[in-house]
């Protein structure tokens, strides 16, 4: 064999086998990180897990009641630490509690927040797989080292994986995932390796190993202090409080501890709270008063006791509507006397609406009748 039949014969041989049925590129001019992304909708939004063994499946989605406390303890599978420097902005202080509660089995991991450590659960196994020591300042959560690994992957890759988890999951944001490089020429099986890792939070995932999506997007926990208040649980509540927990804090779906009280039958935690210091127009992140989503509620009591804790009936959300925007819309004859007795205004315009052109779109002559 001639050199250049050689040169060719390894040349052929160095090329790899084109993939069938490829998933389908993103071009870096095309999406906003400006780098090639693959497509992994087509499976990781298609599949379902499933599992034989009766006990991973009850593992999988048993921590709707789970504070994260049971797994301070536990201790990685793997001892390996690796140092790392990647900071998250915080909205104010990030407060021990839930980061991330897998709802269903195709969410694979279960994130808690305690003792300055972030703590990574495999949700089927119940299994704590990293751990990460963090620091707080100026804003920021700091993680300076990580222990253990998500699976088999290169320290670089875990770092990744980990800054994933905090924005795709904790952060609920569309960010590409870091694939495995060596998965690069068979699409499949890297978003086959996704959906493992991922479940359906991976939509779209990038093959370079240290790959992070940058995020102003502030973290929060669903705090101890709001966990304590889902559960009624007055003298947690007075213990969290002396411990320094900001009674106005937000969870991490957005709301109030107040906000979050509206779940119970009764006031008395909202009581609790406001008697602590809670400030009654403390705001949701969409700009939501505590007053507002009790017109949503169709709860006059909690109406009424924060009216008398001194509450704005006239604040807007950041779209400007008020609580009597809500209850004509709902046509609440009862809710909208008890906030115009208390100086509710009916002519504030919000997005070109008054409470009575709401009232009319929906035909609440009622409505319309009182606020005319």
């Amino acid at each position: 064999m001639s050199l250049f039949s050689k040169f060719f014969k390894k040349k052929e041989e160095a090329t790899p086998p084109q993939e069938e049925n490829p998933l389908p590129w993103i071009a870096p001019e095309d999406n906003p990180w400006q780098v090639r992304l693959l497509d992994m909708r087509p499976i990781t939004e298609t599949m379902l897990s499933t599992s034989k063994d009766e006990q991973m499946a009850q593992n999988a989605v048993s921590y709707n009641s789970e504070d994260g406390l049971v797994f301070l303890e536990q201790l990685p599978l793997e001892e390996a630490e690796i140092a790392a420097n990647l900071t998250f902005p915080v909205d104010g202080k990030l407060y021990p509690g839930v980061l991330f509660i897998p709802q269903v089995m195709e969410h694979k991991w279960a994130i808690y927040f305690h003792d300055n450590k972030l703590i990574f659960v495999r949700s089927w196994m119940r299994q704590v797989y990293v751990t990460a020591q963090t620091r707080q300042e100026n804003g920021m959560l700091i993680v300076e080292s990580i222990r253990g690994s998500f699976g088999e992957e290169k320290p670089a890759h875990t770092i990744s994986i980990l800054h994933f988890l905090m924005t795709g999951y904790v952060r609920n944001q569309v960010v590409p995932a870091p694939l495995p490089e060596e998965l690069k020429d068979n699409t499949r099986t890297a978003a086959m390796w996704s959906f493992s890792m991922f479940g359906n939070l991976a939509k779209i995932g990038v093959f370079d190993e240290q790959f992070t999506a940058p995020s102003e997007e502030p973290l929060r926990s669903h705090t101890m202090l709001h966990i304590a208040v889902a559960e009624g649980n007055l003298d947690v509540i007075t213990s969290l409080h002396q411990q320094g927990y900001n009674l106005n804090a937000l969870a991490g779906d957005g709301l109030t501890a107040l906000q979050w009280g509206l779940v119970a039958e009764d006031t008395l935690v909202l009581e609790h709270l406001l008697a602590l210091g809670a400030h009654p127009d403390a705001r949701s992140a969409e700009g939501a008063t505590t007053l507002m989503n009790a017109v949503q509620s169709k709860r006059l009591d909690v109406l009424q006791l924060l009216i008398k804790a001194g509450a704005d009936v006239n604040a807007q959300d950041d779209r400007g509507f008020t609580a009597l925007h809500r209850a004509a819309e709902m046509g609440l004859l009862e809710i909208a006397e008890a906030l115009l007795a208390t100086g509710a205004d009916k002519h504030i315009i919000a997005q070109g609406h008054t409470p009575v052109s709401l009232a009319a779109a929906r035909q609440e002559e009622a409505m319309i009748q009182l606020l005319q």
